[in-house]
């Protein structure tokens, strides 16, 4: 038996603007934090201490877990496109947090890089291509448009957190290639991006 098209349509619908509509913070929070703490090759860069540690990014990490359990259905939610770059965006009338913004990028990267290993040899080239999926999260409050900022690619895991003027960077003695050639770009693409939304905002 043949179901109309017709009946169909709101059931798909519905599905759909379900899974635009998902905040993947707290998901992304878990899988990153888990990463973390069962390998060891990377180094933590925090302007806030010399010693940072595990630790220190476990209790840093509470404070986007409050904005991630936050009942979005007291939020109004949009979305649009811009580039690669898909963003949502849930404002809050009565909150002290008035905006989370969930930024996925599709990155692809196609490059030659010149390598230079020692003075009498000469230069090698080398053709670095791969693919890169970037969640970014900001979170906004009425006196900073960027209080919590989130930043991590699906096969690395976190890369960057800021508090305020707290900054965190997460370093791999083992990166997945070619993420050093479209990092800094892509950062600079997502801040002028979140510049952009938090003044249309307004």
């Amino acid at each position: 038996m043949l179901i109309p098209l017709s009946s169909l349509l709101p059931l798909l619908l519905s599905f759909v603007m379900s899974v635009s509509q998902t905040l993947y913070l707290q998901q992304d929070i878990t899988q990153d934090y888990a990463r973390l703490a069962r390998e060891n090759r990377y180094f933590i860069s925090d302007n806030s201490t010399q010693t940072p540690s595990l630790e220190t990014v476990a209790r840093d990490l509470l404070l986007f877990q409050l904005a991630a359990s936050l009942d979005l259905t007291q939020a109004t939610h949009s979305s649009h496109t811009s580039g690669n770059h898909r963003v949502d965006v849930w404002q809050f009338a009565e909150s002290e947090i008035t905006s989370i913004y969930q930024i996925e990028s599709k990155v692809h990267l196609d490059t030659v890089v010149t390598q230079r290993f020692l003075d009498n040899v000469p230069p090698r080239q080398q053709r670095i291509t791969n693919d890169f999926t970037f969640r970014s999260y900001a979170v906004a409050t009425a006196g900073e448009p960027q209080k919590l900022y989130y930043l991590t690619e699906a096969d690395q895991g976190l890369l960057a957190y800021r508090l305020g003027e707290k900054e965190v960077q997460i370093n791999y003695s083992a990166a997945k290639e070619g993420l050093a050639d479209v990092l800094e770009g892509y950062k600079k693409e997502i801040a002028q991006l979140l510049k952009g939304d938090a003044k249309a905002a307004k």
